[in-house]
């Protein structure tokens, strides 16, 4: 497994890390025995970062990180991240509680890296009010923190006013070829952090699986130029090929997925420049459909109707990547779209910006059409 060593990080994390948002599942919750087994794997391949959250899993994440990883292991194998969901604070919850309820789930006494979870232009708002920046950095003086940052979905306007307020031990920043020149603007993000030395951990690197599974056409120009090559490997090469990124995070939730990004980290080869033009090209193909740009992860969840908005708009999408548009009905009864009432809520919390309530209609739009 390749690492890379930075002058702000105290250790080499490896080149591939563990997401835990996305653990197997069996009747409706985390999967423990099969996590075990993923996890046993990505340990035995030389991964030695993984990256929780508070919400992931209502908790549950954190829960299986301990049984699964802390209480199995050394300590000194592996390092965690963890972070602080900003968006509760004004709920009454406060920056301790939340710290503290971390640090119990996982069962440690630090953290290894710990970020302010999610920052966008609203919750850099609640961040400056109560003053999370200090209270991050006492952290780190007294040794629950040992590397501070935060994870970011917004403009990179907004990106560099957050770097220059404190002084970051790394960035987590949503980074895939798609992406890299569309309207996320992860190349700018990423050339601002990169300029001031700062590690990237790079989160989506297959954009919540959309990556694996584009488009048909996009499929067939990529096997024609690599046909042993899967999908999703053209894009975890992309995030890994770029010097600045310190790990590559991938929700692994299957043996197979986690035994093919340990075979393709761990004799990690960049991307060629002729490399780089087909996936330009893929993107292209990607840029003509009209997807809605969704990555699953399911910050929308707590809508007052119940609505199921990930898995309406993970149906469009695939229904759309595979020109499968006629099934698209019957894959969106029960999620109850109809049902929307336009509180807004939802585009509060949207790491993507998606304007939700209005694509809901579109994808009901399209499934009454293609009937």
């Amino acid at each position: 497994m390749e690492t890379r060593s930075f002058k702000k990080l105290g250790f080499a994390p490896s080149l591939l890390g563990l997401g835990c948002m996305r653990f197997p599942q069996k009747d409706g919750k985390i999967d423990l025995e099969e996590t075990q087994r993923l996890v046993d794997a990505c340990v035995a391949g030389g991964i030695n970062y993984f990256d929780t959250a508070y919400v992931y899993g209502d908790g549950d994440s954190e829960n299986a990180v301990r049984r699964t990883l802390v209480e199995r292991y050394p300590r000194e194998q592996f390092h965690v991240a963890d972070k602080l969901p900003i968006w509760m604070l004004p709920n009454g919850h406060t920056p301790e509680e939340l710290m503290a309820t971390s640090l119990q789930r996982l069962g440690v006494d630090y953290f290894d890296l710990y970020l302010l979870h999610n920052l966008n232009k609203e919750h850099w708002k609640i961040c400056q009010q109560k003053k999370l920046i200090p209270f991050l950095f006492a952290q780190k003086e007294k040794g629950v923190v040992r590397h501070a940052g935060f994870s970011f979905h917004d403009t990179p306007e907004l990106l560099e006013e957050i770097l220059k307020a404190a002084d970051w031990d790394f960035v987590q920043l949503q980074i895939n070829y798609y992406d890299w020149e569309t309207a996320q603007r992860a190349r700018e993000q990423y050339e601002l952090v990169a300029a001031r030395g700062i590690p990237c951990i790079i989160m989506e690197p297959v954009r919540g699986g959309a990556l694996a599974s584009p488009h048909p056409n996009a499929v067939s120009l990529l096997q024609s130029a690599a046909p042993d090559a899967s999908p999703a490997s053209w894009a975890l090469r992309f995030a890994g090929s770029l010097p600045g990124a310190a790990c590559v995070l991938s929700g692994m939730s299957t043996m197979k997925q986690v035994e093919e990004n340990l075979r393709l980290f761990g004799c990690f080869q960049p991307l060629s420049e002729a490399e780089k033009g087909t996936l330009r090209q893929a993107v292209s193909i990607l840029e003509s459909l009209p997807l809605i740009p969704c990555t699953g992860c399911n910050y929308c969840k707590d809508c007052p109707k119940a609505v199921r908005i990930s898995n309406a708009f993970d149906a469009y999408n695939s229904c759309l990547r595979f020109d499968k548009l006629p099934e698209l009905n019957k894959r969106i009864q029960g999620l109850h779209m109809e049902d929307c009432i336009e509180c807004g809520k939802c585009e509060r919390h949207c790491p993507q910006h998606i304007a939700i309530p209005k694509e809901l209609k579109r994808v009901l739009a399209c499934a009454e059409s293609a009937v």
